[in-house]
């Protein structure tokens, strides 16, 4: 990767759907160059995809919830096919710690996604410690959403 292919990543990376003209003008390239380098990096592997982010609120009802595992190292690959083939579960990420799995489930209400973390705890073999949390807002999508007031007691002044 060269610095042409990390200008073009940091600007795709907060606007997928810029077209290949406007990319190409930003770094001072042509637009057929610009398909060149994108090209390359979806080959190489770098672009794995492209996605939309919907603001989940206002499109599904439910809560988000996150599941952190840890596994049996014997049976950590059985664990991670659990996981993989389970529906309510929208993102699953392996993590620095022996055999750590951490996931994103999504739920209608507390009461079913408590069901679902006891269901994986108590019918997969294999999993020796679960923990999980509710996912309130995303304070990054949020700007502004921290008031003034509430970042000073974040930051543990008076």
């Amino acid at each position: 990767m060269d610095r042409t292919d990390q200008s073009i990543l940091e600007l795709i990376k907060d606007n997928a759907r810029l077209s290949y003209s406007e990319i190409g003008k930003a770094v001072g390239i042509s637009r057929v160059a610009v398909k060149n380098h994108m090209d390359a990096m979806e080959r190489s592997g770098v672009i794995k995809g492209y996605r939309t982010v919907i603001d989940d609120e206002k499109v599904r009802e439910g809560i988000r919830y996150t599941i952190d595992i840890e596994a049996v190292p014997e049976e950590y690959a059985q664990v991670v096919k659990t996981l993989r083939e389970d529906r309510k579960l929208e993102e699953i990420y392996s993590t620095t710690g022996e055999c750590r799995i951490h996931c994103v489930g999504r739920s209608v209400n507390r009461s079913t996604m408590e069901s679902h973390v006891n269901y994986l705890f108590n019918h997969t073999k294999g999993i020796r410690k679960i923990s999980w949390h509710i996912l309130m807002s995303d304070l990054r999508a949020e700007e502004g959403s921290v008031d003034d007031g509430e970042e000073e007691r974040l930051q543990g002044t008076d």
